[in-house]
């Protein structure tokens, strides 16, 4: 009789668990890192080229799931100056499908390069008594519900 009561509850305690683990919630995105990198393209003359990496950490299940259920990802590109950083260029979205967006096992991954050309939008300062630029962007992460979270990457200097 206690083989049969043993083996009953270890077989209550193993459906319970297993029902605890089928309606585990999604975790909600809390975290959001973005990082610039603009570099020179030696194959193109004066061409500058940029490079974005924004990475929101959790699991490829859930990665998946926002970004089937609407979740992207959004970047503005901010000139950095004293007093006020103004919008250069954006937003610019990226959903799911779009190149550069994966979700994997370490979460929602933007990874995406481009080229422009010298004099670009990232030639942010160009008066007569500044002509260095400094760049960075702002990375922002929207669920499919709208709520976000957002970081702002290292500024890039240089003449752009």
């Amino acid at each position: 009789m206690n083989r049969i009561l043993t083996k009953l509850a270890t077989a209550s305690v193993a459906a319970v668990t297993a029902i605890g683990l089928a309606t585990t919630p999604a975790q909600a995105a809390t975290e959001i890192t973005a990082q610039l990198e603009i570099g020179f393209n030696t194959g193109v003359p004066a061409a500058r080229t940029i490079t974005l990496s924004v990475h929101v950490p959790m699991n490829e299940y859930d990665a998946n799931g926002y970004l089937i259920h609407g979740g992207r990802i959004q970047v503005r590109f901010y000139g950095s100056d004293p007093g006020t950083d103004q919008v250069i260029y954006g937003p610019i979205t990226w959903y799911r499908g779009d190149h550069g967006l994966t979700a994997g096992p370490d979460g929602i991954r933007l990874n995406y390069t481009w080229e422009v050309p010298q004099g670009s939008f990232l030639n942010e300062d160009d008066s007569f008594g500044n002509r260095g630029d400094e760049v960075y962007i702002n990375a922002k992460f929207i669920d499919g519900d709208g709520g976000t979270i957002s970081d702002d990457s290292n500024i890039e200097e240089g003449i752009f």
